[in-house]
């Protein structure tokens, strides 16, 4: 049996072939990919949510405006004038409910918070119900805070 030696650039375009296929294996083992999205342009379901939380959180009610469903915008933008002058102080979320064909998530945030006006501290809640199309993820939350009427009447 007679072997033919394999040029040294072909080698060396293997070794890169097969260090990338090993790399890409370890990558999608250890976080997500998404065939629809390869370059995670969107942001998955736990970073939108964190990230709109913690908007919320600081205050910045226009910024987090943008990861709600288009047509509660300005219903959304209404019930956060109710919080103005509120100073947040701390919150804490609920683990996430998923439904089974995982284009619904609910998740549940109680948010710890003060005025001039009520010189303690007083918790709200807050529904989140975060929907997708598809397969993707650009996901848009549909939200509801329980205890904002009380506040309001302070």
């Amino acid at each position: 049996m007679t072997r033919f030696p394999i040029p040294t650039a072909l080698r060396g375009l293997l070794a890169v072939l097969g260090m990338t296929l090993l790399m890409s294996a370890l990558g999608c083992a250890n976080g997500e990919f998404r065939f629809g999205d390869p370059f995670d342009r969107q942001l998955t379901l736990s970073e939108a949510q964190h990230r709109y939380t913690v908007l919320v959180r600081w205050s910045e009610f226009k910024k987090a405006r943008s990861f709600v469903a288009e047509t509660d915008r300005e219903a959304f933008m209404a019930q956060m004038k109710n919080l103005d002058d509120v100073r947040f102080t701390d919150y804490e979320s609920e683990p996430v409910e998923l439904d089974a064909g995982k284009q619904k998530a609910t998740v549940r945030v109680t948010y710890t918070l003060y005025t001039p006006s009520i010189p303690y501290e007083i918790e709200i809640s807050e529904v989140q119900e975060w929907t997708r199309k598809g397969i993707g993820n650009q996901w848009r939350v549909q939200s509801s805070f329980e205890g904002l009427r009380q506040l309001a009447a302070n």
